[in-house]
């Protein structure tokens, strides 16, 4: 995470305060498993490299989270539900009812065509209207317009591609390695 804010240690012994920014965000390292594909491999550095330039998107990978079935049965996307939303909560539509948000569950609010990265703060139950209030771990750094949807199944990161390094070898078998870390601009 990319943490904006800082500490306030008085000297004597008194306090210490933090103060919190507003703007953090997201980095994240990626390390591809080999791609044995030459045309794979060829075709994931370019895209890294115009990453570098251009920005980029990618799946954040859930791993072993399965985030079941969020979306009602028709799969409409999960909206934001009214205008001037601000802070860590956000009201959401079009959730199936009964649909449990998990603390630490990650997730993409998408305004204006831009992913924002976050992670659920609490655990939120839908209600039989298909409504519910998710609390995010970061304070919005953008106020959602009504209808943003909110990625649940799918979330996304977006930003640059950063970092100390961005590699990829070569194996002698032809396998690409590759690793990269993509770091959220806004």
């Amino acid at each position: 995470m990319l943490d904006f804010g800082g500490f306030l240690e008085a000297p004597g012994g008194a306090e210490t305060q933090r103060v919190n920014q507003l703007g953090n965000r997201y980095a994240v390292a990626f390390t591809m498993p080999p791609l044995v594909n030459h045309k794979a491999g060829r075709i994931w550095v370019n895209r890294l490299l115009k990453g570098m330039q251009e920005g980029a998107r990618i799946e954040y990978p859930l791993l072993d989270f399965d985030p079941g079935t969020p979306n009602v049965a028709d799969g409409t996307p999960i909206i934001v539900d009214g205008t001037g939303q601000a802070g860590q909560i956000v009201a959401v539509q079009n959730v199936q009812p009964g649909y449990a948000f998990r603390e630490g569950q990650p997730v993409s609010l998408e305004i204006a065509g831009q992913h924002y990265f976050d992670f659920i703060a609490e655990a939120a139950i839908a209600g039989a209207d298909g409504k519910a209030a998710v609390t995010l771990t970061q304070m919005l750094r953008k106020p959602p317009l009504a209808g943003s949807v909110l990625h649940v199944a799918k979330p996304m990161i977006e930003g640059f591609i950063m970092g100390d390094t961005v590699s990829w070898q070569i194996a002698l078998e032809r396998h690409f390695s590759i690793g990269f870390e993509i770091r959220e601009s806004r």
